[in-house]
């Protein structure tokens, strides 16, 4: 071969290489609650895969209230974007993951999960997103300060936590902040965890139309417990413009003394407005009215899916490995006050109102239910509850339908027994 053809050869081959170390950055889409690309380890775990990786991630947050109607929608005309963050169970159905989602069963990573949020993780026996999320404890939020000067003993009992709210109410100071506007935030699903305890097979149950959550006294009181907080005026009389937004002005000012949230709120949260306000909170039991001694709810897990139909089907899935590496987990998670999902991360650090209430927590902690419930939304079940808080309808009727929405869903979906 002549000397001019080799070097035109090897140029070649050399020019060839180049374009393929150097390609062109990739601009994800990422589809996520507004709410959720604020958590730190989010922030963290997308700033890095960005600086790594030179490629960009175009974030669409979508409205706290609706999101999950707009994703459905979406799914169903085939137009999601390359990433989706959304929860497991059976609400995943809608989304159809088979079709739509990158299967990470056999991924490394899948090993790595801890036992405790792997059914989270799971549909249907594969593991179609990561769940790279806090590891939060749900309960009530309260202000430490508060409580000691008006000296009132942290409640242990529902009848203890009804005299706190009395005793605030009368001090001035308005007992709890509900993001009533936002609707979610009443969050009653905390309840239901209480209720399955007591009745065996509970999820399975009510999907299959054995059980319907009307006729069981504890749903009643659950309901009951949200008509009592607005009778009394434990939330304020002007509960109903209060948003998710304001909460933490409204704990960091300390015009509400109580809210009902998870303690990594208070850092991912209430410590930007708020630097060193953390420290002034604690977190107790729910008390809604079910059991006695309250309960807390353990970590209800968001995922992270690759699109396997989006033009960028490959770099979405890469982007889940880049996140789900080792190393790439420590630096989401590090310092974040949380219960990590992953064995190799050793970077967070538990938060110090679940120290505090370690003996409790232990205790009363519950696993949650609700997303294993098909057609219980924590939008669509909250808004009868709202109607019901504004002096439209009885418990015994807002209770019904509330079974209503659900077992429409459940007719829809051509489930046996309904």
């Amino acid at each position: 071969m002549k000397k001019s053809l080799v070097i035109a050869f090897v140029l070649v081959a050399a020019v060839a290489a180049f374009g393929q170390s150097a390609k062109s950055p990739v601009t994800l889409s990422i589809v996520a609650n507004q709410d959720w690309v604020t958590k730190p380890y989010m922030k963290a775990a997308w700033a890095n895969y960005e600086k790594v990786t030179g490629n960009h991630l175009d974030i669409q947050a979508l409205p706290i209230d609706n999101w999950e109607s707009i994703m459905k929608t979406r799914a169903a005309a085939g137009e999601l974007p390359d990433i989706v963050m959304t929860f497991a169970g059976p609400a995943l159905d809608a989304m159809k993951p088979a079709e739509n989602f990158a299967d990470l069963s056999n991924e490394p990573f899948v090993k790595d999960i801890k036992p405790f949020v792997m059914s989270q993780a799971t549909y249907k026996g594969k593991v179609y997103g990561l769940p790279l999320w806090e590891g939060s404890i749900s309960g009530t939020l309260y202000n430490k300060e508060i409580f000691k000067k008006l000296n009132i003993a942290v409640p242990k009992t529902q009848t203890e936590f009804w005299a706190a709210c009395e005793t605030l109410k009368k001090a001035g100071i308005t007992p709890i902040y509900l993001a009533f506007k936002d609707i979610w935030p009443a969050l009653p699903q905390f309840g239901l965890d209480q209720i399955a305890v007591k009745y065996p097979n509970f999820v399975d149950k009510l999907n299959s139309n054995q059980l319907k959550l009307a006729t069981l006294p504890e749903f009643t009181k659950l309901v009951g417990f949200y008509k009592t907080l607005a009778d009394k005026g434990y939330l304020g009389t002007d509960f109903a413009s209060n948003s998710w937004d304001g909460q933490a002005q409204a704990l960091g000012d300390g015009k509400y003394a109580m809210a009902m949230a998870w303690d990594t709120y208070l850092y991912s949260d209430l410590e930007p407005k708020y630097p060193g306000k953390a420290s002034s909170f604690g977190i107790m039991p729910f008390f809604m009215d079910i059991n006695p001694e309250g309960s807390y709810e353990g970590p209800n897990a968001c995922l992270t899916y690759a699109n396997k139909k989006s033009k960028n089907a490959q770099a979405a899935l890469e982007f889940i490995r880049f996140l789900a590496k080792p190393e790439n987990l420590n630096i989401a998670y590090q310092d974040v006050p949380t219960v990590s999902y992953f064995k190799s991360v050793t970077t967070n650090k538990d938060s110090a109102q679940v120290l505090e209430a370690k003996a409790s927590v232990d205790k009363l902690v519950l696993g949650s239910v609700q997303a294993g419930i098909i057609g219980f939304s924590q939008v669509e079940s909250v808004k009868p509850i709202q109607l019901m808080m504004l002096g439209q309808g009885t418990v015994a009727e807002t209770a019904q339908k509330i079974d209503a929405i659900r077992i429409k869903v459940a007719k829809s979906r051509g489930l046996a027994g309904f």
